[in-house]
């Protein structure tokens, strides 16, 4: 599965990139939400995973870029944060919220059942 790591955190995304390569999927990473709409234009991947409070574009920009400007409205987004508010990603456009800190099974789960769950609609 291809699958697109947003996050401005080099050390987290790097972690998250070998979590889900060692798990036998094919990562790239993005540094923050412009840089993630360059790479989504370019190919879209199966997942995405995005943190939400970066630079530039955050978390809930890109979702709301993601699903309307891009009209990728069945592409999962998974959300790793620490904030709160989980209703407000949910209600965003999120499909799922992940709560920092997680192990690397909780990531690797939350990939594999969001992708899961969109292969069977």
């Amino acid at each position: 599965m291809r699958i697109l790591v947003v996050d401005d955190d080099p050390d987290l995304s790097l972690l998250m990139s070998l979590f889900l390569r060692k798990a036998g999927h094919d990562v790239t990473t993005a540094g923050d939400g412009i840089e993630a709409l360059g790479s989504i234009r370019e190919q879209v991947p199966d997942i995405v995973v995005l943190d939400w409070n970066m630079p530039r574009l955050d978390g809930l920009g890109l979702t709301a870029a993601v699903r309307g400007e891009l009209g990728l409205t069945s592409l999962p987004l998974l959300m790793v944060t620490a904030l709160p508010d989980h209703a407000k990603a949910l209600a965003g456009g999120v499909d799922r919220v992940l709560v920092k800190p997680f192990t690397a099974a909780g990531l690797v789960e939350a990939v594999e059942q969001l992708a899961g769950a969109e292969r069977a609609t």
